[in-house]
């Protein structure tokens, strides 16, 4: 698997507006094993993080449906368990804009967490929303 690096997604949202960030191979595998090896049809992996002009969006529970725009993101951290990084991201919602909520990205997606966070930080310092 190539390791994406920042100035790769940067030019990948400058191409395409977007950037879609699916589970890299080992989460493939153990989600659906039968379909990672062919022995059954399996359905084309679905992206679990989209980075776009507009802002972010996550395939995990509580996080807004159509994504949350770059204007409420509020900070984006790395968040260490045991040996595993993860992605937090505080948002101020809509309806109570005074308080923060931390939503988690989806852990093991093909681009490594902490290229994934700079990059997100990155992103949003462009926006005129410096963390």
């Amino acid at each position: 698997m190539e390791t994406k690096t920042i100035d790769a997604l940067r030019t990948e949202l400058a191409r395409d507006g977007e950037v879609a960030i699916g589970f890299n191979r080992a989460k493939q595998f153990l989600r659906n094993p039968a379909g990672f090896l062919g022995l059954r049809r399996s359905s084309p992996p679905a992206p679990q993080v989209i980075v776009n002009n507009f802002g972010l969006w996550a395939a995990v529970d509580g996080f807004p449906e159509g994504g949350v725009p770059w204007a409420r993101i509020l900070e984006v951290h790395i968040t260490k368990v045991n040996v595993s990084s993860y992605i937090d991201v505080s948002i101020r919602t809509p309806a109570t804009p005074d308080r923060r909520r931390t939503l988690r990205l989806p852990h093991m997606l093909t681009v490594d967490p902490e290229v994934l966070a700079k990059w997100i930080v990155m992103e949003l310092m462009e926006r005129g929303n410096p963390i």
